[in-house]
């Protein structure tokens, strides 16, 4: 007879969690049952964990200052106030998925007509969903409970379900809310756990030949098991313990044998109840392919079971599932809900194995395979990269997968640099100390850098030709250069080769690591010298000048300098034209600030082009002039002195001199006609 255990069998993580607060705080007392079965209510009770019959209400007796644990079926609001009213240490070892089923209806129940809860109207748990609805709810066990008695059509419905409840029975009343076209709105509350459980328990009722469930009768999660596997396997027997063995007689056809229980069942009544059946050597073989042997310092392959905010629980093909921290596992500082999701697997360390809990770590395998990786990479020389996360005074630190590697100053660049300039980069780095018992992880940049720059250096050389066009990152300025990095070699970028026109100041043209194109003028590879020029012959402005400033062209500028014999007009960028002193009027010019001020803009006739030179004469004196305006000022004639003729006398007006107003001069004698 071949036998195969349920690996999900025996405690959840809700139940596993109430018992362990339970053991913390004893001495107490629970409010009700910590859990439907009698033989942990007595180990609880042995250890000063005493349940408190909470259906009768005259036997409640707490004490102020007394601790009160709440089961993990969760109670009330009410219970919670009563509680707080007696001012009694209150310890909550509520399930957290019946925690969230609470603040659910607690939340949005107000918002419709009635909550409909779908689970046992008697179990503990379901009456304390039911104290935190807003209205009165409905609650229904089962589909021809729902039938007899449907729900009022006219109603907006909050729907949600004991944790423990049947799946299949949910679909069935899921159709009926569609036929019957309810206005509701369906939350899924099952316990995933219970899922996970209910679905192996089924699988394995259909494939065993017998089917054996363990828990208490009074358990509604193995109530539930037993009538998943009753219908799919003719020989299904429900035991509260190892004592109920002797009753069950398998007969010659019982070939494999399944084994589940339910999640308030211990791990003690499991393991008992395996050491009864091991008598048969049968049973012997199957346990040992079913259960694995798990060490402190194993690493096993675990499936995500249940995810909450703090901890995850992890199913290892053991005899009891694993628990991992927020700290063990690692990762980013989102939730954890965002980052691991039931069904995922992963390899996790044993940390620690006790008689019904096993502590997993995720973090120390990452940590010891990074370890061991860069421990060969520190053999080998191996370049890694990673992101600086951290500047310090005396270095930076670089996240390498989840390790810090710490690099000194000296070691961070080639050059003295500010180490923050670094923040946010990835960088290429080698492993040069380690230690691993202090946790201690020592990296090298600089000599990464040099070699890199070396073979940079190697193929920027082979560029190197006159006229070769390239990118480089401008790395120091000066007062009469920059200097570009064009790929590990440097090259100059003299004033004079900045632009077309003339660059005084050379930190208004580039800026320190600013990425520009430049020109190869010249390479001199036994000095190692490369000048470099950014005036490319396409951007010449003289491209075509013979045309735009030919002689006798009327030319626009702007004075840009003056000189003792002159004044330069810049015409464009780059082409600046010189008027001579003599031509910048017809009278005596001493000096060209008598004449013009910088910024004026002028019009000039070019007088002269040389192109092989580049220079170009203009002329202002030789500007056609503009037809001078006359203003007439009219004289006044007196009574019976002058004719009644107006006499005017035509003056002429330099442009600007006079406004538009007429401009009588009386001071002038006027001849009589």
């Amino acid at each position: 007879m071949k036998i195969r255990l349920a690996k999900t069998a025996g405690f959840c993580f809700g139940v596993r969690n109430a018992i362990r607060i339970a053991k913390e705080n004893a001495p107490a007392k629970t409010y009700g049952p910590l859990i439907h079965n009698r033989h942990v209510i007595k180990e609880l009770e042995d250890k000063g964990v005493v349940s408190v019959n909470c259906d009768a209400q005259d036997e409640i007796s707490f004490r102020p200052g007394e601790k009160v644990i709440i089961r993990a079926h969760g109670v009330s609001e009410a219970v919670y106030k009563e509680l707080n009213s007696k001012n009694v240490e209150l310890i909550d070892a509520t399930c957290p998925f019946v925690k969230k089923i609470h603040n659910l209806v607690k939340e949005e129940s107000a918002e419709w007509d009635q909550v409909l809860i779908l689970g046992d109207p008697d179990h503990p748990e379901v009456k304390g969903i039911a104290g935190w609805c807003a209205h009165p709810p409905l609650i229904y066990e089962s589909l021809e409970m729902m039938e007899q008695n449907p729900p009022p059509a006219n109603k907006r419905y909050l729907v949600v379900e004991q944790t423990t409840f049947d799946q299949t029975i949910f679909s069935k009343i899921l159709v009926f809310f569609e036929k019957r076209e309810y206005n509701a709105i369906v939350r899924p509350t099952i316990c995933v756990s219970t899922v996970q459980h209910q679905q192996e328990a089924a699988i394995l009722a259909e494939e065993c030949d017998a089917m054996v469930v363990i828990g208490s009768r009074q358990s509604s999660n193995t109530r539930k098991l037993f009538g998943l596997c009753r219908p799919r396997c003719k020989f299904t027997y429900l035991i509260e313990s190892a004592e109920e063995l002797g009753e069950i007689k398998f007969g010659s056809e019982v070939l494999t044998v399944g084994i589940t229980a339910g999640a308030s069942t211990p791990d003690t009544i499991i393991q008992e109840v395996v050491r009864k059946m091991s008598e048969n050597d049968a049973f012997e073989k199957m346990l040992d392919e079913s259960l694995q042997e798990v060490h402190s310092g194993y690493v096993v392959q675990g499936t995500v079971v249940q995810v909450t905010e703090n901890e995850i629980v992890f199913n290892i093909g053991y005899k009891c599932d694993g628990t991992m921290t927020r700290a063990e596992f690692g990762g980013t500082m989102e939730p954890l809900q965002d980052q691991v999701k039931v069904g995922d697997t992963m390899e996790v360390k044993v940390i620690k194995v006790g008689d019904s809990d096993v502590t997993l770590s995720r973090r120390r395998v990452v940590q010891d395979k990074a370890y061991q990786e860069l421990e060969e990479a520190m053999a080998e020389k191996t370049v890694l990269s990673g992101k600086v996360v951290e500047a310090l005074e005396n270095g930076i630190i670089v996240q390498y997968k989840d390790m810090r590697v710490f690099i000194p100053a000296s070691l961070s660049d080639p050059r003295r640099i500010d180490l923050k300039t670094l923040l946010g980069q990835d960088v290429d780095f080698r492993i040069i100390r380690l230690q691993r018992k202090r946790n201690r992880i020592m990296g090298d940049r600089r000599s990464v850098v040099n070699e890199q720059r070396q073979v940079l250096r190697a193929q920027t050389i082979e560029k190197l030709v006159p006229g070769a066009r390239l990118e480089g990152t401008v790395k120091n300025i000066t007062n009469y250069c920059a200097f570009v990095d064009l790929g590990g070699i440097d090259g100059m970028l003299h004033i004079s080769e900045m632009g077309w026109s003339a660059v005084r100041n050379p930190n208004r043209y580039v800026k320190e690591g600013q990425k520009i194109e430049v020109e190869v003028k010249s390479f001199d590879p036994e000095t190692g010298r490369i000048s470099l020029t950014t005036k490319f012959p396409e951007t010449n402005p003289w491209n075509g000048a013979e045309e735009k400033y030919a002689v006798g062209n009327i030319v626009t500028g702007k004075v840009v300098r003056f000189a003792d014999f002159g004044a330069f007009v810049e015409l464009e960028k780059g082409i600046d034209a010189l008027v001579h002193i003599s031509h910048l009027s017809n009278k005596f010019v001493k000096h060209p600030s008598e004449v013009l001020a910088i910024g004026d803009t002028v019009e000039a006739k070019v007088i002269a082009f040389d192109a092989a030179n580049k220079r170009i004469s203009l002329s202002l004196r030789d500007v056609p002039a503009a037809e001078e305006e006359v203003i007439y000022e009219e004289i006044p004639v007196e009574e019976g002195e002058y004719t009644e003729e107006v006499i005017y006398e035509e003056i002429p007006v330099e442009e600007g001199e006079y406004t538009e107003d007429q401009i009588i001069d009386e001071s002038q004698p006027q001849d009589q006609e």
